[in-house]
């Protein structure tokens, strides 16, 4: 039997601290990419987009931003967060969101968002930013799907990001008021 000192013992271990939810500086910790979603993946990765939303009707892609805190507080510096922005594709086509918009539209407004407050390009339907980009992310608190007895930190889904103004200071106190909402 191997042995090995460990240099801390089991009953000493620290437990990770969560984020407070709060205004975030992130960054692009690489380019972002396409990927087929977790639900395509899950229906059968090599699989065509027709085929597989005839298994699972939730089968798309994503643009997939890894992000990466920016802080001055090292328990906070360098976590990682990833952001998935999903595509439009031709089975949004008359689908609409509960305010009445159509699927495709909102999907591609919130790329936009998100591409604009990173300071990317967003030019008519093409879009395009880069690993180093930055922007103020909300964060909060949520149970965790794979255990709903833990709490994991996640980006808001109901608050847009912003862009760091001058000094990395939020124009806007309130995340929820003056259009932070999706």
């Amino acid at each position: 039997m191997a042995t090995f000192n460990v240099g801390i013992g089991k009953d000493d271990i620290q437990e990770g601290v969560l984020l407070p939810e709060d205004w975030y500086t992130m960054e692009l910790s690489r380019d972002p990419y396409e990927d087929k979603n977790s639900h395509w993946k899950e229906a059968g990765e090599g699989l065509s987009l027709d085929d597989a939303i005839k298994i699972n009707p939730k089968c798309g892609k994503n643009i997939v931003a890894n992000l990466r805190v920016i802080s001055e507080i090292p328990e906070y510096n360098g976590r990682a967060m990833t952001k998935w922005l999903s595509l439009p594709h031709k089975y949004d086509e008359g689908q609409h969101m509960n305010d009445g918009q159509p699927k495709a539209d909102w999907k591609a407004s919130v790329i936009h968002k998100w591409v604009e407050a990173f300071g990317g390009l967003s030019e008519g339907a093409e879009v395009s930013f880069a690993e180093g980009q930055k922007a103020l992310v909300y964060v909060i608190t949520e149970k965790d799907r794979q255990d709903e007895q833990k709490l994991i930190n996640a980006i808001s889904m109901n608050v847009d990001p912003r862009a760091i103004g001058a000094g990395g200071a939020l124009t806007d106190e309130n995340p929820f008021e003056a259009g932070g909402l999706l």
